[in-house]
């Protein structure tokens, strides 16, 4: 007989995958993160398998950790989580009945800090007598589309490489294709764009995918910075109650009387258009709401039986707060998140399609923009604009 769910993490989790039309949004939304994990994999230039006179190579693995091809950090993130993300499937699926589902969830976490964190520090020798980090500037990887077209081209048989699906890098400007429809030859690769090209000569299709990348971690980042603030106001305001209560309130009143997304264009407006700007500002305005419902919440549960016997037998309130009463207000604390996400990345396609976003980040909210600017070129617009809905729709 199957074991019932028994902490409340795994009680809510449960409850909300029970229903059909969960399931499917869910099974869209992994779609998605997989395809911002695996991004280099399905578009890049690189070759993922290159096999020569000199052997056989894996050159996108190299590549991952260049970071003349993946400046952001977020890019780094991406890319070390696909790399880490079998070893810790086998982990969670190995420790699932020694450990709790938070236990195994903190554990993946922090061997992903600590990795993250290792691979920033310099600790491999150079030629020069100086150390350098994994991620840091080298020498571009020369197994790429071009470097085996030109091959091919010299009657050179000796070679035999495989590439993404997408062999064209987002960020990369392609001579003579701008505006480019779907299906038409990149000249420099001699592939084709799959969703076409756009004003400035990007392939759409991989900006796409990379894109993927830019509102996941806007959305997540954003709405866990307002879940953490929020929550730590909340419980504050609901279970301590009186001044505090009072104070606190008057701070989120004060907080939701402000339009978020004209408070949001004037910060953005007046900072540099950076993507970690973006997410500190979307996270430190939208924490009023969560401080509300988890207020709600605190104050439901205070009066519980479980909360006056912690009491009783004097146990810390931080620990009460934290350790037993939020646990039994995680579930409208999911529902909160999915709609927080959902309107993070709204706000930042929002932004970008209205020019104030990263102008270096391939986010959909620009492809729409520039779908505006070019309403001839149908691709620019229904593609990105596709996948905001999606995105938005199914959480």
């Amino acid at each position: 007989m199957a074991d019932r769910p028994s902490s409340p993490t795994r009680l809510a989790i449960a409850r909300m995958f029970g229903k059909t039309g969960i399931r499917i949004s869910a099974a869209v939304l992994a779609v998605f993160a997989a395809v911002a994990l695996y991004a280099p994999f399905l578009s890049s230039e690189v070759a993922l398998v290159w096999w020569d006179e000199r052997g056989l190579r894996l050159p996108v693995f190299s590549d991952l950790f260049n970071r003349r091809s993946y400046v952001q950090y977020y890019d780094f993130l991406f890319n070390l989580v696909a790399l880490m993300l079998p070893l810790l499937a086998v982990g969670w699926f190995s420790f699932r009945r020694r450990w709790s589902t938070g236990r195994r969830l903190s554990w993946s976490m922090a061997l992903i800090a600590v990795a993250f964190v290792a691979c920033l520090v310099p600790v491999i020798p150079t030629t020069g007598g100086g150390h350098h980090a994994i991620w840091s500037y080298r020498p571009t990887v020369a197994e790429t589309i071009v470097a085996k077209r030109e091959r091919v081209m010299s009657a050179d048989q000796r070679l035999f490489a495989v590439f993404p699906v997408i062999p064209h890098r987002h960020d990369a400007t392609y001579r003579g294709a701008v505006l480019a429809k779907p299906g038409d030859v990149n000249e420099t690769s001699g592939s084709r764009f799959v969703l076409g090209s756009d004003s400035s000569g990007h392939d759409v299709c991989a900006r796409m995918i990379f894109g993927s990348r830019i509102s996941l971690t806007i959305g997540l980042v954003a709405t866990g910075l307002s879940l953490l603030i929020g929550t730590i106001i909340g419980a504050l305001s609901g279970y301590l109650g009186g001044a505090t209560d009072l104070i606190l309130q008057r701070i989120v009143e004060i907080m939701m009387c402000f339009p978020t997304f004209i408070l949001v264009l004037t910060i953005v407006a007046m900072t540099d258009r950076d993507i970690f700007i973006i997410m500190m500002v979307l996270g430190l305005t939208g924490w009023a709401g969560v401080a509300r419902l988890v207020r709600g919440e605190f104050l439901s549960q205070a009066v519980r039986d479980y909360v006056l016997a912690a009491e009783a037998i004097g146990m810390p309130r931080w620990r009460i707060m934290f350790r037993h009463i939020l646990p039994n207000a995680l579930t409208p604390l999911i529902i909160t998140a999915t709609f927080g996400i959902a309107g993070a990345v709204t706000t930042e396609s929002g932004l970008a399609f209205l020019g104030l976003g990263d102008p270096n980040a391939p986010s959909w909210g620009s492809l729409l923009n520039q779908g505006r600017e070019n309403i001839d070129y149908t691709w620019l617009i229904y593609a990105p604009g596709m996948a905001v809905f999606l995105l938005v729709t199914c959480l």
